[in-house]
């Protein structure tokens, strides 16, 4: 009951802070499109397009065309909603992963200390040496996967780094406080004292570096289809970017709508999660709150 009473409380402080309340109802917004949009607009592949109808403007009926047509002569609404889910679950398990990661080599390294934290930061400053960027690419290009929790995997494998050493640079300041003394001296297990007592301080800038970190696999996992250096679909956000410039989108052709939309959704979602980091940071820092 104390738990779900400050859950409560949590969703009460978001939502009376605007910023977090607008990017909290853009993102289940995401959510419900990623969820109940392919039911609704399924994609149907097109074998021979019809010349009339591709790359035509935003047109009142029918819905599939709300936002024109693509390259295909399918509407836009539908690729958009189609390709949600799987940049959306990509992006949150990518995150996901990135902030577990660094939460535990973080809290490990800082709370045993001596040759474990001499490994673990040894290994975190190695990985933080290696371009990050070029190290997904040449792993994206050799597994060439369409399996999200494997692709989040690589967009994650070394973006925890600096989560790590900023939480080991906390616990270190919290492991010699009165109340971590005392919890040793009663005799508690290392991981209550971890879990219950070091890590409930962190849990605020826990939260808005998972924000962060889906924010950023985001840019890297749409930016990779982009490039053409994973196996995508034609609905794939970053494929229809590379389409619509390929189509000269640029030059003001009817191309520019195939580009624009994919561009306003990935945009869109980029500020709700970054109004919704700044909300939370807000709520929980007076110095930021004055």
């Amino acid at each position: 009951m104390m738990r779900l009473a400050g859950v409560r409380n949590a969703l009460r402080l978001i939502w009376r802070n605007k910023a977090a309340r607008f990017g909290l109802i853009v993102i289940l917004a995401y959510a419900v499109m990623a969820a109940v949009g392919p039911i609704l607009l399924p994609y149907k592949p097109v074998s021979i397009p019809n010349p009339s109808e591709i790359l035509l403007p935003p047109q009142p009926w029918p819905p599939s065309r709300w936002l024109g047509t693509d390259m295909l002569g399918q509407g836009i609404l539908v690729d958009i909603v189609n390709g949600a889910p799987f940049v959306l679950e990509v992006s949150f398990l990518a995150g996901l992963f990135t902030t577990v990661i660094g939460l535990v080599v973080g809290l490990v390294a800082g709370y045993l200390g001596k040759a474990v934290d001499a490994v673990l930061m040894w290994v975190t400053d190695v990985l933080m040496t290696i371009p990050s960027l070029l190290l997904v690419i040449i792993i994206a290009t050799m597994i060439k996967t369409e399996n999200p929790f494997i692709l989040a995997g690589i967009l994650s494998i070394t973006g925890w780094t600096g989560l790590a050493r900023a939480v080991r640079s906390q616990v270190l300041a919290l492991r010699n406080m009165p109340y971590i003394e005392a919890a040793r001296v009663l005799g508690l297990r290392t991981s209550y004292i971890i879990f219950r007592e070091i890590m409930p301080p962190l849990m605020p800038y826990i939260w808005i570096n998972l924000i962060l970190n889906i924010e950023g696999a985001i840019y890297a996992a749409v930016g990779l289809y982009y490039l053409g250096l994973l196996p995508f679909k034609s609905y794939d956000w970053g494929a229809m970017i590379n389409y619509a410039l390929q189509l000269g989108a640029v030059y003001g052709t009817n191309a520019v709508w195939y580009l624009a939309f994919p561009v306003l959704f990935i945009s869109l979602y980029m500020v709700a999660l970054m109004e919704l980091a700044y909300g939370i940071e807000e709520i929980v820092n007076p110095r930021v709150r004055r």
